[in-house]
């Protein structure tokens, strides 16, 4: 009646039947592989658990009301924060299970904006991100080129509530000690303290054998990684991923399954990142935000006993 523009997404017939199938068949999928895995390797079993968490995800995308919930949480916490982002308003009265009716936003996908505004939005996407990850609790976990806009005024817009994650206050904290390690290269430490706490490994592993493996492949996917050549950059992150995957399979690993979607979060960030900044580096951009966090967290003394120049040499 006010005759606002407002944006309308409406749900596909057959999006339940054909979610349903899909996730049916990943079903039979993570089943056949945690059978190899329990068979040939040291894993534990925990593909079922990232299909179910995924299975909880995707059907909850499919309830535009609990998508219209998750943009409205987001926006109050966000503005609480005073987080320099757009989140469109929700006209609930105008949407259903099916149906989502939300304020319009003229903009331009940050993907296809200019090398410098990418550089200048980057940064607050990571700290939006970091933000809801580590002192909200619950994030976006799909911030695609798609749901990422600049709006006319150079602001970023968030778009799209459907797939949220929730993450418990103690699994923040732990991911916030384990940055710091990581930025601090204190893998030791990342390893034997912060990996178990995560459930990456069981709390009676002896990490002995693991510590030197890892750190030697951290070592090089921290610090070496980086630069501009991106041929020679794709090049050493995968030489560093398949030897991440011979000590996964040698060791008793598994994936939270909360952390499949950080991961998935922070590389679609990264990716959109590294199409303005050849240099860009997830890590060293979440190095402000973790280092604010974990002072919070851990107290000011004992976050500088994590900055000594006697440690090693952050990244």
């Amino acid at each position: 009646d006010s005759g606002k523009e407002v944006a309308v997404k409406v749900q596909r017939p057959d999006m339940r039947v054909s979610f349903s199938l899909d996730l049916f068949l990943l079903q039979r999928f993570g089943m056949a592989v945690d059978l190899f895995t329990s068979t040939f390797t040291n894993q534990p079993p925990f593909h079922k658990a990232l299909y179910e968490s995924f299975a909880s995800g995707s059907y909850a995308e499919l309830d535009y009301c609990q998508e219209a919930d998750n943009q409205q949480r987001f926006k109050r916490e966000l503005e609480s924060r005073k987080c320099n982002v757009i989140i469109p308003t929700v006209h609930r009265e105008y949407t259903t299970e099916k149906v989502l009716t939300s304020e319009w936003i003229d903009g331009t996908k940050l993907a296809d904006s200019s090398r410098e505004r990418i550089q200048e939005l980057i940064p607050v996407g990571v700290e939006l991100f970091l933000t809801q990850l580590l002192d909200i609790g619950s994030f976006h976990a799909d911030p695609h080129p798609g749901n990422l806009l600049v709006t006319n005024n150079g602001q970023l817009c968030l778009l799209d509530f459907g797939l949220c994650a929730e993450v418990d206050e103690q699994s923040r904290n732990a991911i916030t000690k384990a940055i710091v390690h990581l930025l601090v290269r204190d893998f030791d430490t990342l390893v034997s303290e912060d990996a178990i706490e995560l459930g990456f490994l069981p709390r009676d592993f002896d990490t002995s054998e693991l510590k030197p493996l890892l750190t030697k492949i951290l070592t090089i996917g921290v610090v070496e990684a980086g630069g501009s050549d991106m041929r020679k950059r794709k090049k050493k992150l995968m030489d560093i991923s398949n030897e991440l995957n011979e000590v996964f399979f040698k060791f008793p690993f598994s994936v939270p399954p909360f952390f499949a979607l950080v991961t998935r979060g922070l590389g679609l960030l990264e990716g959109i990142a590294l199409t303005g900044d050849p240099d860009f580096d997830i890590f060293r951009a979440s190095a402000p935000y973790a280092r604010k966090r974990a002072v919070a967290i851990m107290g000011a003394h004992s976050f500088r006993h994590f900055t000594q120049p006697s440690r090693k040499q952050s990244v």
